[in-house]
C-alpha cells in the first residue's frame, strides 16, 4: 500500500473518479466497482502521491482499479466524505473521466467487480450521501456535453451483449 501524501488542498485526502461513457442512442453510463474489503459499490479512488495533481491521481486510480483509461477533467465535479475502516474521516475530490479505452486485465483484476449503469442507478447503489448527489447531478445534466472539450464519445464497434445485463436486485450490497 502506498503512503498517502497529505496535500492540504481543500483538505483533500483522496481523489476519486467517475468514469463515463456514451452508449448507443446517447444514453450516459457510469462505472461502479466493488470495494476489495466489503464488496460495497464505490468509485475508483485512492491517496495522492507526493507532488501528484488530483486529476492525475484520479486517472491513475481508474486504470489500476478498473482498467479504464480516458480524458480526465482537471476541475473536480465535487467532494464527498466517508469513514475509512469505520473510524478515519477522509475527504475525496471527484473528477470526471470520459472513457477512451478499457482493458479486461488490470492491476486489481480479480479483486473487484465492475458495472456500467445509469447515474440514477449508481446513486441508489453507493452509500455516501454526497456521492449520491454527484451522481444525481450527472443524471440531471450530462457533464460530457459541457464546453470543456469533454464531448460525448461513442464507443464504435461495441455491440450489446445479452450476458452484460445485470439485474439491480442481484447486485452485491443491496438489501
Amino acid at each position: 500500500m502506498e503512503t498517502p501524501a497529505r496535500t492540504g488542498r481543500r483538505g483533500v485526502d483522496q481523489c476519486g473518479v467517475i468514469c463515463c461513457r456514451v452508449e448507443r442512442g446517447g444514453r450516459l453510463s457510469v462505472l461502479l466497482i466493488t470495494s476489495r474489503d466489503t464488496g460495497r459499490w464505490v468509485i475508483p479512488k485512492g491517496y495522492l502521491q507526493k507532488k501528484e495533481k488530483p486529476y492525475r491521481c484520479a486517472q491513475r486510480e481508474a486504470s489500476e482499479e478498473a482498467g479504464v483509461r480516458g480524458k480526465v477533467r482537471k476541475k473536480p465535479l465535487g467532494y464527498y466524505s466517508y469513514l475509512k475502516d469505520q473510524e478515519q474521516p477522509l475527504t475525496v475530490s471527484v473528477h470526471l473521466l470520459r472513457l477512451e479505452s478499457e482493458t479486461t486485465h488490470f492491476r486489481e483484476y480479480g479483486e473487484r467487480q465492475k458495472i456500467w449503469i445509469s447515474p440514477a442507478d449508481a446513486a441508489s447503489l453507493v452509500d455516501e450521501p454526497e456521492l449520491q448527489e454527484i451522481f444525481r447531478a450527472i443524471d440531471a445534466d450530462n457533464p460530457l456535453t459541457s464546453q470543456d472539450r469533454l464531448k460525448p464519445h461513442r464507443i464504435h464497434g461495441r455491440r450489446p451483449r445479452a450476458d452484460a445485463a445485470v439485474s439491480l436486485a442481484s447486485l452485491p450490497g443491496l438489501t
